[in-house]
Parts: C-alpha cells; sequence; structure tokens
C-alpha cells in the first residue's frame, strides 16, 4: 500500500459565545483535518492541531510531497522520515503538529486495513470505557459558572475544570471558585487550569490562595518551560501540579522526570508527535511515578485517539472531555458516541472509528 495524496482541509465554527482562558478570548474555532489517501481505497484521518494559519502550508508544501509514496502501514519508517530526513530538524511546533496528524491518520488507516480498533494495535483494549472530566468553565460570571458546573454534575461528571488567570481578574477568579465549589460541593474533583499565565511568585502566592478550594490539580501555572518552577510549586502547595499540553517528542518531557516537576502529565496525541510518542510519554511517566491524563480539546480525530490510547494504555487517567458543542466533535464517529456517568465509551470499529464527512 503507497500514499497516493494528502489534503488539508480547514472547517470553522462561529461560537455563540466567547471561550475565554488567562491568555485571551476567540468568538471561533478553526480545525485543520489532515485526509491521507492510498493506492488501496483506504483514507486515514488526521488533525494538525498546530497554527491555523500555517498548517494547510506545512500539510501540503512541505509534508505531504516527503509523505507519498511511502507505505501507511510502515508507521515507524513514515514517522522517521518526515521528521528527520534532513539536516535541518523542527523538534517541536506546528511542523510537529503536521507530522503528529499524518502519523494518526496513518493508524486509522493501519487499523481499517487490519479490521481492527486502533486501541488494539496499540497492544490491547484494555478497558471499554474511560472516566472523563468536564473540561470548560472557561471564566464568565462567577454564578454562571456555578450552574454550568451543577450541570455538568447532573450529567453524570465526577469531575470538572475551570480556566482562570486573566490579568485584572485575580478577586473574581477567587469568587468564581468560591461559586464553583458550593455548587459541586466537596467530594466532586475540582480541575484548575491557568493555561502557563503565571510567573514563579505569582503561581505561588495564588496558589496558596486556591488551596481553599481543594484543587484536584493545578494545571500550566507557568511557562511550560519552567520544569523547576513546576517543581517548586510541587513543593510548597499542597495540590497536585499538571503540565505538558504544550510539550513535544519524548525528549520534550524528559526535563519533567529530571527535576520531579508534576503529578500529572498531559501529552496532547495532536501536539506531542502521534499516538506512538504519547504512548511512549505515558509509559516514561509511570516509571517515573507521574500519572499521565492526555491533553485532549480539539475535534473528535483527537477524541478518538485519545480513548484508544487510554483503552491500550490501562495506567492513564482522566480523559479530558469537551462538552460545550462548540467543537466538531460528536459527529465525527461513526458509532454513536457513548457518554454515561461521567465515562466515555471507547470505540469498537476498525481503525479510530470516525469519519469526515462535515
Amino acid at each position: 500500500m503507497k500514499i497516493t495524496a494528502i489534503h488539508a482541509v480547514q472547517r470553522v465554527r462561529h461560537l455563540t459565545r466567547p471561550m475565554r482562558n488567562a491568555q485571551g478570548e476567540s468568538d471561533r474555532r478553526r480545525f485543520t483535518f489532515v485526509i491521507v489517501e492510498t493506492d488501496a481505497g483506504v483514507t486515514g484521518i488526521g488533525d494538525a492541531f498546530g497554527d491555523p494559519l500555517l498548517m494547510p502550508t506545512i500539510i501540503e508544501r512541505r509534508l505531504a510531497p516527503a509523505a507519498i509514496g511511502l507505505d501507511p502501514l510502515d508507521i515507524e519508517t513514515l514517522w522517521r522520515r518526515l521528521f528527520a530526513s534532513g539536516s535541518f530538524w523542527e523538534t517541536a511546533g506546528s511542523v510537529v503538529c503536521g507530522i503528529s496528524a499524518i502519523e494518526v491518520a496513518c493508524w486509522d488507516i493501519r487499523g481499517k486495513h487490519d479490521g481492527l480498533p486502533v486501541c488494539e494495535l496499540l497492544g490491547g483494549r484494555k478497558r471499554d470505557r474511560v472516566e472523563a472530566y468536564a473540561s470548560d468553565l472557561h471564566w464568565e460570571e462567577p454564578q454562571q459558572m456555578a450552574e454550568l458546573a451543577r450541570d455538568y454534575l447532573e450529567r453524570g461528571f465526577r469531575f470538572v475544570k475551570t480556566h482562570i488567570g486573566a490579568a485584572g481578574q485575580h478577586d473574581n477568579d477567587l469568587r468564581r471558585c468560591e461559586a464553583i465549589r458550593e455548587a459541586i460541593g466537596p467530594d466532586v474533583g475540582f480541575l484548575i487550569d491557568i493555561n502557563t499565565a503565571f510567573d514563579r511568585q505569582t503561581a505561588l502566592a495564588r496558589g496558596r490562595e486556591l488551596e481553599a478550594f481543594d484543587p484536584f490539580w493545578y494545571e500550566e501555572p507557568l511557562s511550560p518551560l519552567d520544569y523547576q518552577g513546576h517543581a517548586q510549586l510541587r513543593q510548597e502547595l499542597s495540590m497536585k501540579v499538571s503540565t505538558g499540553e504544550n510539550l513535544y517528542l519524548t525528549e520534550g518531557f524528559q526535563p519533567l522526570w529530571a527535576v520531579n516537576a508534576c503529578d500529572y502529565v498531559m501529552p496532547d496525541i495532536l501536539r506531542c508527535g502521534g499516538l506512538r510518542q504519547a504512548q511512549q510519554i505515558c509509559r516514561d511517566a509511570v516509571a517515573h511515578g507521574v500519572i499521565p491524563s492526555p491533553h485532549n480539546f480539539s475535534s473528535g480525530v483527537g477524541l478518538a485517539a485519545t480513548l484508544h490510547l487510554m483503552a491500550a494504555q490501562i495506567d492513564t487517567e482522566l480523559l479530558e472531555f469537551d462538552p460545550t458543542g462548540t467543537a466538531i466533535y460528536e459527529e465525527m464517529f461513526i458509532e454513536p458516541l457513548g457518554v454515561a456517568d461521567g465515562m466515555v465509551e471507547v470505540p469498537s470499529g476498525p481503525g479510530l472509528g470516525i469519519r469526515f464527512d462535515v
């Protein structure tokens, strides 16, 4: 089997309310899907989760010419050719996101070719459902966020995540966290995401205030490259620290292990190099006493790939689930996506179990 063509197709979802976090806001979500075609008529689907202005050019003009003619079933060789076939290496950023998209699409092809779901190719299906947390609560008025959090509890989620930390929002952030914790009660996991907005001093001071709300974890309070700063927060705060969604390749995570920087690590399949890189990062994390919880806030491609990884990698915990209805998400699944009691079902069909007809 040979790859005959690779296309990038973009879709935009306009939002009825802006999606906000500490680094800004947007009234739209843009997705870059990657379609890999073969001479056997089998097509794979990926998602290039990098800079949307760059991704079509990276996919079609840089990576596609290197991939066309290669065997999509020989994923290791294809990955090496895309990543390390020249003297100029790019070890992070949108190029790696593009490689990740093509790699994921090739796993989809291989699963369809073999008649197996991707999780079986990654080591075997070890569970049929994965527990998820509702990843929303992008900052609004406190009561509005509290009502939304309560709604997620009624839908069965036992964990919810909020995004705070924007400049000038400190007092409001404390009121938001207070309202959410009051709404969900003491037994629900409350995840707090800062989206890299703080420096060390601010992260420590705000973290001490946030401890009053008993967070399940404190996510990306610092720059993703401040490994020692995350380690310091772990030592000085009572809550767990999570990070990793903005790191690339297994090598990019090694500094986390070296300084014991986090309790939970969050590799994103669509950024870190693809499914095989993400799986090895999860294995490395476990070897260093860190719990892997893959990051996932993209399209149905990322959700399906993450479900398959977590089904095969039993020591991963807590699927990030986007309940906002603003992504191209559930409609991509060939079988209806099962979500009940805070658990999400792993697709059982061949490949990733998704389609692209939107």
